[in-house]
C-alpha cells in the first residue's frame, strides 16, 4: 500500500512562472493599507454524535474594576519573550477597532462572539507612536490553561482568526504534552502571503498525535518577529475529533495550453475564440486531501464537475487511494482536459471524497467559475478585494503593471481596462484626480528573448468619476499592428504621479484594483519600474483587462429570483395565506410591487424569474413584504443587496440573511444540526451553545400551526430525539430559540 505527503516539493509543480522572461523581485514589500471583503465561513460542523466541546473561550474580559478595563483570567499567560518592547497580546471590547500606520480596521471581522471581545497583537500600533514609526518585530505569545485531555482520545482545536503580516507570514499554534519541554507546531498561515490578510479565519486542527489521551497540555499561539499589522483570535474550542474527516487543501485549476510551459493558470474570462484554438486545452485539476480525523479513511479521491449554464458537462475522478492514514495527506491529480464549447457560466467544483460519510462536508469543497465571453480576456473578476500598487518596489513616476495573456490564436485588439482604486481608508496615499496613465501592450519576442512594444493607447488624466471604476481606453490602431499573432503578451498600465522617482508613498501612489477572490498561477501580475527594463513578478493580482475585437456573446439574460422565508414563516412574520414577497431593485425602478414572488410547491423558498436584463450588469435590490419598505429587508437602512448577472443567473437569498425579524428571542449563540434530514419521521436534533442558554424547541408545519413544542433549561449543549412518524409527509420548520431550519418527512 503506497502512501504519499504532500511536500513542499510537490507545490513547485503547480507554481505556474515564466522564469525565462520574468524576473522574480528581491526587494520586499512595503506595508500598506487596504480594504478588504470578508471571506465565506462554512456553517459549523454537523456533530453527529461526534465533536463534543470539553473547552470554550470566548474571551468575555471584560472588568470594569480593573483600570485598563479586562483581567487576565487564572491560569492564562500573555508574554513577550524577553520583555524587549512591552509588545503584548492585548484584550479589545468587540467595538474596539485596530489602527497604527498601516492598519485601519473596525476590529476581529471574523469573530462569531465579537460583543464580549477578543486577544489581539497590534503589531502596527506598537510601531506607530505620537507620529513615529518603528520597525520592531517581536516574539508575542499568549497560552492557555493547562488542559487536561486525558479522557479525550481525539482533540480537535478550532478558533477564529483574522490577521495580516509583514515580512513573510510566521504565525503558529504549539502544543506541548510534557510541560513545555517539546513542542509540536501547526502554520496558521494556509497559503497567505505577505501583505495579504487571512486566507483561512477558521482553522479546524487535529491535535490528537500531541494532545490526545494527554493530562498536561499546553497550548500557546505565537507571533514570531514581524513588525507589521495585526493577528486576532477569539472562540477557541477543544473537542473531540470526527471518526472521520477529510478536508480538501491547495486547490489548484490549470488552464492548459498544451504547450510546455503549460503557464496559463486560472482565467476569470476568456474569450471564445481563444478556447475555440489549437493551443487551448481546457482544465485539470490538482488538490491535497488531508486526514483530519481519527479513522484512517479509505478509497479517497478527487472529484471535478463542471457545470455549463447549469448543466453538467464534465465528470472526472482522479485515481483512488486504498488508505489515507490519520493526520496524513496524499495529492490528487485530475488529467482529463475539460474543453469549454461556447459562450456561458462554467462552474468548477472540486470535492474530496471517501467512502465514509464525512463529519464536516463543508471543508471538502472548493469552487470557483469563469466565463467564456466573446471579446474580454481578463485574469481578475469585477469587484476588488485589495489594491495593488509599485510602492513596495520604487513607485517611480512612469512605473508599469501588467498582467501576462497567452493569446492561442490570431485576433485584433481593441482595447484595455483597468481597475483605478482610490483607497477609502487614506485618500492622499492613492490614485488621485490630476494623476494619469496609459496604456501598452507587450510582446515576448522568442528569437530576441525581450519584452517589445506592440500597440499603445492616448495619455488619459484621471477624473473624479473614474476612480474605483473600469476605465477603458481604445488602442492607437494603424491598420496593421493591433492584429496579433499567437505568443505570449503583457496588457500593462503605465501610471504618472508627478511624484518623480521613489517619491514619498504617502503622497504620491497610483493604485488600482486587486483581485484575491481565486487560486491564480504565481506570475500572472508583473512590473517593471521606468529606471530598468526587465520584468519582475508582482504579488498582487492586478486588475488589467485586454479587450479584443469579436461579438456574438448573448446582450442579455433571465435572472431567476429565489429567496429562503422559512425564518419569518415560523415566526409569524410572514403568513403565506395572506402575505406576498415582492423584490424591488435597480432593474425595475425599485418599485417591485408587480414582481411578486411564489412558492409553487409549498417549500419556503419563493421564486420569480425577470427576463432578458443585460448580461455583466451590477444589480441592486431589496425583497419586501406587501410592496411595503417598512417591512422589506435589513428596516435599520442595511446595505442593498448586490448581483453582478451573467450567461446564467440563479440567485440563491434567504429573507434579511437569516436574522429574525419583529419577534424578541433568546439568541442561540453556536449551532445547531438535525439528522438525518430527509426522515421518515424520526430526526436526531443537536445543539452547541457558547454559554448556557435556555432551548425552546417548536416545530410548524406550512400553515404556521404547531406540532410539537419542548423547553430545555440552563444548557451547554444538547441532543435529544424527535418524533414526527404520526403527522402527513411534508415540510416542516423547526425553529430553535432564533435558528430555525427546515426538515422534511417522507
Amino acid at each position: 500500500m503506497k502512501r504519499f505527503t504532500l511536500l513542499l516539493m510537490m507545490l513547485s509543480l503547480v507554481v505556474l512562472t515564466y522564469g525565462q522572461k520574468i524576473k522574480p523581485s528581491a526587494v520586499p514589500p512595503v506595508p500598506f493599507s487596504n480594504e478588504q471583503k470578508m471571506l465565506q465561513i462554512p456553517a459549523d460542523s454537523k456533530l453527529k454524535g461526534e465533536g463534543e466541546v470539553f473547552f470554550h473561550e470566548t474571551f468575555n474580559w471584560k472588568d470594569p474594576s480593573n483600570p485598563r478595563g479586562w483581567s487576565l483570567p487564572a491560569g492564562w499567560q500573555i508574554v513577550e519573550d524577553g520583555d524587549t518592547y512591552g509588545f503584548k497580546w492585548i484584550w479589545r471590547a468587540g467595538t474596539d477597532s485596530i489602527r497604527g500606520r498601516y492598519t485601519f480596521l473596525p476590529g476581529h471581522i471574523y469573530s462569531k462572539t465579537p460583543e464580549d471581545g477578543y486577544l489581539v497583537l497590534p503589531m502596527d500600533e506598537y510601531n506607530y507612536v505620537d507620529g513615529i514609526t518603528t520597525a520592531l518585530g517581536s516574539v508575542a505569545w499568549f497560552q492557555l490553561p493547562e488542559l487536561d485531555c486525558s479522557t479525550h482520545p481525539t482533540v480537535m482545536l478550532k478558533f477564529r482568526q483574522y490577521f495580516r503580516c509583514n515580512p513573510t507570514p510566521d504565525i503558529k499554534v504549539y502544543v506541548s504534552n510534557d510541560l513545555g519541554v517539546h513542542w509540536s507546531s501547526y502554520n496558521m498561515v494556509y497559503e497567505t502571503k505577505v501583505n495579504n490578510f487571512a486566507n483561512n479565519p477558521s482553522p479546524e486542527i487535529n491535535i490528537s498525535d500531541v494532545a490526545g489521551g494527554m493530562n498536561h497540555v499546553w497550548i500557546k499561539f505565537v507571533w514570531n518577529a514581524m513588525a507589521r499589522y495585526f493577528w486576532c483570535v477569539d472562540d477557541i474550542t477543544l473537542s473531540e475529533a470526527y471518526n472521520n474527516e477529510l478536508q480538501l487543501e491547495t486547490p489548484w485549476l490549470y488552464m492548459t495550453d498544451l504547450e510546455a510551459n503549460d503557464d496559463e493558470g486560472f482565467m476569470y474570462m476568456i474569450p471564445a475564440a481563444q478556447t475555440s484554438a489549437d493551443g487551448f486545452g481546457g482544465y485539470t485539476f490538482r488538490a491535497g486531501l488531508w486526514n483530519a480525523g481519527r479513522d484512517d479513511q479509505e478509497s479517497c479521491f478527487l472529484n471535478a464537475e463542471i457545470f455549463k449554464n447549469g448543466v453538467s458537462i464534465y465528470n472526472q475522478n482522479s485515481t483512488k487511494v486504498t488508505d489515507i492514514w490519520s493526520l496524513q495527506r496524499d495529492t490528487f491529480a485530475i488529467t482529463t482536459t475539460s474543453a469549454a464549447s461556447g459562450y456561458g457560466n462554467y462552474d468548477i467544483v472540486l470535492t474530496a471524497k471517501q467512502k465514509a460519510t464525512d463529519g464536516s462536508p463543508a471543508n471538502n469543497v472548493y469552487r470557483d467559475t469563469y466565463y467564456v465571453t466573446d471579446s474580454v480576456y481578463s485574469a481578475a473578476d469585477w469587484e476588488w478585494e485589495t489594491y495593488a500598487s509599485t510602492a513596495g518596489h520604487g513607485n517611480n513616476d512612469g512605473d508599469y503593471m501588467g498582467i501576462l495573456y497567452d493569446i492561442k490564436k490570431a485576433t485584433e485588439v481593441n482595447s484595455i481596462s483597468c481597475m483605478i482604486m482610490q483607497r477609502k481608508d487614506n485618500p492622499n496615499a492613492s490614485t488621485k484626480p490630476g494623476f494619469s496613465f496609459q496604456y501598452w501592450l507587450f510582446k515576448w519576442n522568442i528569437e530576441d528573448q525581450l519584452w517589445n512594444e506592440v500597440l499603445y493607447s492616448s495619455n488619459v488624466e484621471i477624473t473624479q468619476p473614474m476612480l474605483n471604476t473600469w476605465v477603458t481606453v481604445p488602442m492607437e490602431k494603424d491598420g496593421e499592428s493591433e492584429f496579433i499573432e499567437p505568443g505570449q503578451y503583457i496588457a500593462a498600465i503605465q501610471q504618472f504621479h508627478g511624484g518623480g522617482l521613489a517619491p514619498d508613498n504617502n503622497t504620491y501612489r497610483f493604485t488600482i484594483g486587486s483581485d484575491k477572490s481565486h487560486r491564480y498561477s504565481d506570475g500572472k501580475t508583473v512590473y517593471r519600474l521606468i529606471t530598468g527594463d526587465t520584468w519582475s513578478n508582482l504579488e498582487d493580482l492586478s486588475m488589467i483587462r485586454l479587450n479584443v475585437n469579436s461579438t456574438g456573446a448573448p446582450k442579455t439574460a433571465d435572472v431567476v429570483f429565489n429567496v429562503d422565508m422559512t425564518l419569518p414563516i415560523a415566526n409569524g412574520y410572514f403568513k403565506p395565506a395572506s402575505d406576498f414577497v415582492d423584490v424591488a431593485g435597480t432593474f425595475n425602478g425599485w418599485n417591485g410591487t408587480s414582481h411578486h414572488l411564489t412558492d409553487a410547491d409549498g417549500d419556503g423558498i419563493y421564486t420569480l424569474t425577470i427576463p432578458a436584463l443585460g448580461t455583466f450588469e451590477k444589480l441592486e435590490y431589496k425583497y419586501r413584504i406587501n410592496g411595503d419598505w417598512n417591512t422589506s429587508e435589513f428596516p435599520s437602512g442595511g446595505p442593498n443587496r448586490v448581483y453582478r448577472t451573467s450567461f446564467y443567473n440563479v440567485l440563491k437569498d434567504v429573507y434579511n440573511n437569516g436574522k429574525s425579524m419583529g419577534v424578541n428571542l433568546n439568541t442561540l449563540t453556536a449551532s445547531m444540526s438535525v439528522y438525518p434530514n430527509p426522515s421518515s419521521g424520526e430526526f436526531t436534533l443537536s445543539v452547541t451553545n457558547t454559554q448556557v442558554t435556555d432551548l425552546n424547541i417548536q416545530i410548524t408545519n406550512m400553515q404556521g400551526q404547531s406540532v410539537y413544542q419542548n423547553q430545555v433549561k440552563s444548557v451547554l449543549d444538547y441532543e435529544g430525539t424527535i418524533n414526527l412518524t404520526e403527522f402527513a409527509k411534508g415540510v416542516y420548520f423547526l425553529k430553535v430559540n432564533n435558528q430555525v431550519q427546515k426538515i422534511l418527512v417522507q
